[in-house]
């Protein structure tokens, strides 16, 4: 069962708005969320807590607690995890060695594909494969 601890509303800065339950990242201005670029992309908001299919209208985005994510295939249960790709899914972190890791937090349930949807402990931070 997700809990919060902080959400927090931002508006979308997204051409056909976001889904519910990615990773966002800050977008051009404060107080604007967009989707990732690219797989383990900088500057994580949080993880959406509904769709929002307008852009320049708000989602709300969980910052702290735990929140569903979707996954972009297999996460083992207490897996650390960072966005996947531009989807804003989330996968088991997997780079190789020196890489500079942007973690999401760590898995609270595990996922046994592509498209589930699982818990995460949000806890951002930066580290070093």
């Amino acid at each position: 069962m997700s809990s919060y601890i902080l959400d927090k509303a931002y508006s979308v800065n997204q051409s056909g708005g976001v889904g519910a339950y990615l990773v966002v990242v800050q977008a051009t201005n404060a107080g604007e969320a967009k989707l990732p670029a690219a797989a383990n992309a900088t500057g994580i908001l949080g993880v959406t807590v509904h769709s929002q299919s307008l852009t320049g209208a708000n989602v709300a985005v969980r910052k702290a607690g735990i929140a569903r994510v979707t996954a972009a295939g297999v996460i083992a249960l207490g897996a650390p995890v960072n966005i996947a790709g531009a989807s804003g899914k989330v996968k088991a972190i997997s780079e190789g060695a020196g890489t500079k890791i942007n973690c999401l937090g760590f898995a609270e349930t595990a996922a046994g594909a592509d498209g589930d949807v699982i818990e995460v402990f949000l806890a951002l931070h930066e580290r070093t494969a």
